[in-house]
């Protein structure tokens, strides 16, 4: 079975097999059932990108009290697998659950190129008919070419009363195309020292390029190359030096701004292909001089250092608030470097149009820190006219010399949603080829690059026509700083859902379905027809 997966899908257990054996027939039927694989576009045929996670729908056209099904589904195992290969790749449609209890175990890999898949017994009534979706696969795409998504002879039906084989009379394949990538390059990635981070002179800062990926060549056939060489470039103050490997450590002697550049190297074997052998990517980042005379420093408990060194964050920024959520912030106060003991700060915080909301005052400990802390408001349903960059200074006087500094940090969602698409538009539902709607959701955040990522339960909640509610999907994600796109989201339109205009509602929650939002809902339109 080498490049040939099966996945055989049952549902009468093996003792109801063992008790109630096949009939074999040739008998010639009627043309009364119909087997069908449909891809996430509603149609057979669909071009998948490498790498990338899909949904096919194995549907049902009969008008035969089915039962039981024996449903055995080949694909070329060289350019795709089930993902991943368990019971989650391979779970129960709605049509047969739609007429009573059914069992659905799962998948259970018999060998490394087959799985068998065993479902349960449809207690009530024992009749299925109609259309709908016996089963739907999860499939990654992990070699390039083409590969038939089939239903393979010898898969089979059981009347659900008399337990006497049902012929299949047509089957539908499918096929998936996951085209040759085109050439890329390497890719240059700088790990440390991130962008805008500070740095008090004299130290020494590392460079870390080992992230950079390698590029692809394919000439004469898709192949890895590489990387070869990390150049790097540091332009500074005092001039232009240059450094070689994927990891180096550079004095940092002059104040000012620097700027560093990666350089990688994947040459090809052959350099007639056409591919480009190098990429660059370059961050800034600061070196100051140690404070003289007096100094403070204000960040808050996410970040904002300066004189000490912004990293994680920007120079003289911090990481992001939510509204109504606590804010609390720091000023450390030193002479020569040294801490001052029990000076009075004051704290004044700016809305982000610039308009003073609060002020505050503390004393610093022996450490030299004071620090106070607030919520920020949220004035009903005028909170949101006040997203932006809020921005906290603090002042305080040192042998009668006056010092500030402030500390800014972005204000609002930290996550919401961006954007939503569903395919295909307009949507059918049955008893035409049932549609699949496949929903796409983009996901900001206004955390600082450097930032953590947060964990995020979407919510998907399709509503027909009358507003009647008739399937939902759900994503479990970890949202990065530069957010993400969550695709792959399914929902089946059932064949009782009312035609016309309908409504996509998405939430993005901070837990599971029992958590809190972290934004408002969005909508989508979506519209079904008939047939």
């Amino acid at each position: 079975m080498k490049g040939k997966t099966l996945l055989s899908l049952a549902i009468v257990l093996s003792m109801i097999l063992a008790a109630a054996p096949f009939i074999a027939t040739n008998v010639k039927a009627a043309p009364n059932t119909t087997v069908s694989v449909v891809l996430p576009n509603g149609g057979q045929l669909d071009t998948i990108a490498y790498g990338s996670n899909f949904k096919v729908n194995v549907t049902i056209n009969t008008n035969q009290g089915i039962g039981f099904y024996d449903i055995k589904v080949g694909w070329n195992n060289s350019v795709l697998n089930l993902n991943p290969v368990a019971s989650s790749a391979v779970v129960e449609g709605p049509w047969m659950k739609a007429f009573g209890g059914t069992l659905f175990p799962g998948a259970t890999l018999t060998d490394d190129s087959a799985a068998d898949v065993p479902d349960g017994l449809l207690t009530y009534p024992p009749a299925a008919t109609g259309s709908g979706t016996m089963f739907i696969m999860s499939f990654t795409a992990v070699g390039y070419g083409k590969s038939e998504i089939n239903i393979l002879a010898g898969s089979s039906l059981l009347n659900g009363t008399l337990l006497v084989a049902v012929p299949i009379d047509l089957t539908v394949n499918a096929n998936v195309t996951v085209p040759t990538p085109p050439a890329t390059s390497p890719k240059a990635i700088i790990t440390l020292p991130t962008p805008l981070e500070t740095f008090t002179t004299p130290t020494t800062v590392t460079l870390i390029g080992n992230a950079s990926t390698n590029g692809i060549d394919t000439f004469p056939s898709v192949h890895t190359v590489p990387i070869t060489v990390w150049n790097w470039t540091v332009v500074n103050a005092s001039g232009t030096y240059y450094f070689s490997g994927s990891v180096v450590t550079i004095p940092c002697t002059s104040p000012g701004t620097v700027t560093i550049t990666l350089t990688v190297f994947a040459p090809p074997n052959d350099p007639t292909s056409g591919y480009v052998d190098s990429s660059s990517a370059t961050v800034t980042i600061f070196q100051v001089a140690p404070s003289v005379g007096p100094k403070i420093d204000v960040y808050t408990d996410r970040g904002g250092k300066g004189i000490l060194g912004a990293f994680p964050y920007p120079y003289g920024w911090s990481d992001a608030y939510a509204p109504q959520e606590l804010v609390c912030v720091y000023a450390n106060v030193t002479y020569n470097n040294a801490p001052v003991w029990y000076k009075p700060v004051e704290f004044v915080v700016y809305l982000p149009n610039g308009t003073e909301i609060a002020s505050y005052e503390a004393f610093t400990n022996e450490s030299g820190i004071a620090k106070v802390c607030f919520r920020i408001p949220w004035e009903a349903n005028q909170g949101p006219s006040y997203f932006g960059n809020m921005s906290i200074t603090g002042t305080v006087s040192i042998s009668q010399v006056q010092v500030s500094d402030t500390v800014k940090f972005p204000y609002g969602w930290i996550l919401s949603i961006s954007s939503i698409t569903a395919l295909p538009s307009p949507v059918h539902r049955y008893p035409q080829t049932p549609d699949v709607l496949m929903v796409s959701v983009t996901i900001d955040s206004i955390e600082i690059t450097g930032g953590p990522s947060h964990p995020a339960y979407l919510q998907i909640t399709a509503s027909d026509n009358a507003n009647v509610p008739f399937g939902q999907a759900f994503a479990t994600l970890s949202v990065p700083p530069a957010g993400l796109t969550s695709t792959g989201n399914t929902i089946t339109v059932p064949e009782w859902a009312y035609v016309g205009a309908g409504l996509l509602y998405v939430d993005l929650l901070n837990h599971n379905a029992t958590g809190v939002p972290w934004c408002p809902e969005s909508t989508y339109p979506i519209t079904i027809v008939y047939p």
